[in-house]
């Protein structure tokens, strides 16, 4: 069984405070839910599983019958991120979450048109290898995956993920593939891409895009030019059992109402669900 988890993402874009994000998320028949991406002026999750904003998050999921399962690990960087890491380990073993979502380093100074230097890039990488390596045995001891995820640089594609993992070295530190991006930032095609990580693969970002690589169209999951089925059809074969994670579902449209980042949360769950079916996996009910 795989489970769908919804982010706080789209309702962090419009600008809405953590409280209405999980009443959406869980009005859309959501029972997972990602969490860390609160607005700046909110207490966000942090790096202290003591810290009121831990608490607080796992209260208001639990009044809504919502299991925290992917927590964000997005801007932990030099210096400090070892500790910040561990930490962030912690605050996702307080609240039972299985996943902490991150990116690798990325190879643009300014997307799309300005590169790292390649001395620099280089630099970079080797710093992020040797801090997962560092990082893997507390992760693995509390029993949460950091899931890399495509965003350019290092974890750019599936040939990017897979020459990355071994050089990390550690079972807790596997990927996270998001055809969306892939189509976004590369050009390629994820559903070409995907077979090369798949085995390796820990949570599916089901993001959609239309158009040319860097056009800003990211629509419901299912109504883009990404072929989930076959995605997820690689994925089943693979035997990968989710989560499914709904991210983004904007388009090129917005802002939009409280009232309509519900109703396009609703759609991609019930679209995901179709193409899941349809794909030989099944969603939890």
């Amino acid at each position: 069984m795989v489970k769908l988890v919804c982010l706080t993402l789209p309702y962090v874009r419009e600008k809405l405070p953590l409280e209405r994000a999980v009443e959406g998320i869980a009005g859309a028949g959501y029972r997972y839910i990602g969490v860390g991406w609160e607005r700046r002026s909110e207490d966000v999750l942090g790096h202290d599983p003591e810290a009121r904003a831990v608490s607080r998050c796992r209260e208001l999921c639990g009044e809504a019958g919502l299991t925290p399962l992917v927590v964000s690990g997005t801007g932990i960087g030099p210096p400090g991120r070892v500790q910040k890491l561990k930490g962030r380990i912690d605050v996702a073993k307080a609240l039972g979450a299985e996943v902490i979502q991150m990116a690798g380093v990325g190879s643009y100074r300014r997307f799309p048109d300005v590169l790292l230097d390649a001395p620099e890039f280089q630099e970079a990488h080797r710093a992020y290898v040797a801090d997962l390596k560092a990082v893997g045995p507390h992760a693995e001891q509390a029993g949460v995956v950091l899931a890399l995820k495509p965003h350019t640089g290092n974890t750019a594609t599936a040939k990017h993920l897979a020459q990355l993992l071994p050089e990390i070295g550690s079972p807790a530190v596997r990927a996270c593939y998001d055809p969306g991006n892939v189509r976004f930032y590369e050009g390629i095609s994820p559903e070409e891409d995907f077979p090369l990580i798949a085995d390796q693969t820990c949570e599916i970002v089901a993001k959609d895009h239309r158009g040319a690589s860097a056009e800003q169209d990211f629509p419901v999951p299912g109504e883009g030019d990404v072929d989930f089925k076959r995605i997820f059809a690689t994925a089943r074969q693979a035997g990968f059992r989710g989560p499914v994670i709904v991210e983004r579902a904007d388009g090129i449209g917005g802002p939009f109402s409280p009232e309509a980042v519900d109703a396009r949360i609703l759609q991609a769950r019930r679209n995901l669900e179709n193409v899941l079916g349809a794909s030989g996996l099944e969603a939890e009910a």
